[in-house]
Order: structure tokens, then sequence, then C-alpha cells
């Protein structure tokens, strides 16, 4: 006990960081202080003879944490969008795993990490993971947005199994009246564009890619995967040149990218329709939509 009211009374008197998190006894710990063992912290402590011992605190003393949107969902994200799901996981789960400590304390990553996990299992076809995580997230009380999230995340699963029309009212619904979070709705714009693909109304598929170069022009990194849908959806219309030309527009400005390779296939069959030669394989755009459930 003695170590502990050590510990706290050096936090009290240690200054604010990017990362904090505050006890019941209305105390401070900076994180890069502490290291998580379990369920408790740790923290060295330095007694009054000079020597060093360690300090344990229960990681459930935690009722609220001041923590920076977490580098390592932003990572997730942008290794979700170039198609690597494994390394995604490892990133999110981290995340996930350090915020379980306190995942229902304000200013906790732990729902925002879960989302993004769960879509990582929902893309690995890994439905068994993906529905406890969802489970989960829905006993727990969420802020708007993240009830949104969890929307899209049912969404998707929807899409995954061909249910269409359910996937479709569950992504409108919530891109609905969301105007806290711009990257979260950009994100909805791509999925409703997916559907809508899917479901072979490639008209109202390009107007959802094209939402987000004209509204979200801050979300960089949904752009390729925003131009790659448009093309796409221009294909299935039958407007072949500039179907073509949107996949030229693709493969030089995102070199690289998993959205440019497939781009660069993807206009082989283009350009074949536009010279009058017979396709060898329909691109995706094209491909009959399997029965809704």
């Amino acid at each position: 006990m003695r170590l502990y009211l050590s510990l706290l009374l050096l936090a009290c008197a240690t200054p604010a960081s990017a990362q904090q998190l505050y006890l019941d006894t209305g105390a401070e710990v900076e994180w890069s202080e502490v290291t998580l063992s379990g369920s408790n912290l740790q923290a060295k402590v330095k007694k009054p003879d000079g020597t060093e011992s360690v300090a344990v605190i229960p990681a459930s003393k935690v009722v609220r944490v001041d923590w920076p949107h977490p580098a390592e969902l932003s990572e997730a994200l942008s290794l979700i969008l170039r198609e690597k799901y494994d390394a995604a996981l490892t990133k999110a789960a981290g995340v996930r795993t350090i915020h379980g400590n306190w995942k229902d304390k304000p200013g906790s990553w732990y729902v925002p990490a879960s989302l993004l996990v769960a879509e990582c299992y929902i893309r690995q076809k890994n439905a068994a993971e993906a529905e406890k995580i969802v489970t989960e997230l829905k006993t727990m009380t969420l802020l708007s947005s993240q009830q949104k999230g969890l929307l899209m995340v049912d969404a998707l699963r929807d899409l995954e199994k061909n249910a269409t029309t359910p996937a479709l009212e569950k992504a409108q619904r919530a891109a609905q009246n969301l105007d806290d979070d711009s990257a979260l709705l950009a994100r909805l714009h791509l999925l409703i564009g997916d559907i809508r693909i899917k479901q072979e109304q490639f008209a109202d598929a390009l107007d959802s890619y094209l939402q987000v170069p004209v509204f979200f022009g801050a979300q960089g990194q949904l752009m390729p995967v925003a131009e790659l849908g448009a093309a796409r959806a221009l294909f299935g219309m039958q407007r072949l040149a500039d179907a073509s030309k949107s996949y030229t527009n693709l493969i030089i400005r995102y070199k690289g990218t998993p959205e440019a390779a497939a781009a660069e296939k993807e206009k082989i069959d283009v350009d074949k329709a536009l010279a009058g030669t017979p396709s060898t394989e329909k691109p995706a755009a094209e491909k009959p939509a399997e029965e809704q459930k």
C-alpha cells in the first residue's frame, strides 16, 4: 500500500503528457512511465533509501484516459485499404488489447480498434471471430459515431454474404446525419458504391464513389479506392471511353497501389470493348449478381 501511495504522489507531480491515465483516487499516471502486465499497471518507484521497487496498480483503477488518436489505428486503416489484412489486424489488435483494460471508460480507443479488428476478420472471411466482436459491441454503450461504425461493419458482413438489400439499408442508415466523422462517412460512400456495383446499379454506384473526391478531399488514402470504383461503374454503364480514361488516370496517379494493379488488368477488357474485340473475361462490374438474401 505504501508503494501504491508513493506512486500516486509521484504521478500527481508529473506534468501532463500526451497519454495520461486518470485513477479513481484522483491521481494521474503517465503512460510512458508504466508498463502493462496482464491487467495491472507496473511502475518503478524510488524509495527514501534510494533503492527502487515496482508498484502494481490494477488497470481497473483507471476511470478516464487522455489519449490522442493512436497512430496504429491510422496505420491499420491504411493497411486495410492496401488489402494487407494480417498486418492491419496486428496493428488494431494491439490497441484493442491495451485499451481493453479500460474499454468502457471515457477516452478509451477500445471500440474504434474493435471495429477495425472486426473489419479485418470479415475481409479475411473469418466470420466466427467477427461475430464475437460484433456481439460484444452490441452489448456496450456506444457513442453515435461508434454506433454508425458498427452499422457499417454489419453492412459489410451482409455484403460478404451477398445479402445486398440489408447491406444497403444499413449502410445508408449509417450515413444519415453523420456530421461528426467525415472519415467514416467517406468510407460509407465507398461501401454503398460497392453494394450498388454488386446490384449492377452502376449509375447509383458512380454517384456514391464520386462523393469521395468531391466532398472528402482530405481523405487522401481513400481516393484510389473511389476512383477504381468509379471506373468500374463507368464500364458497367458501357461508357467505355470514359472508363478507359479513368483507368489510365488511376494507373498514372496511384502507381504501386493495389487499385493501380487492378486498373491495369481491367483496362485491357475496356480497351478490347472499345476496339470491338471480344473480351476474354468479364470485368468485376459485369459479373452476374448472385442471389440476394
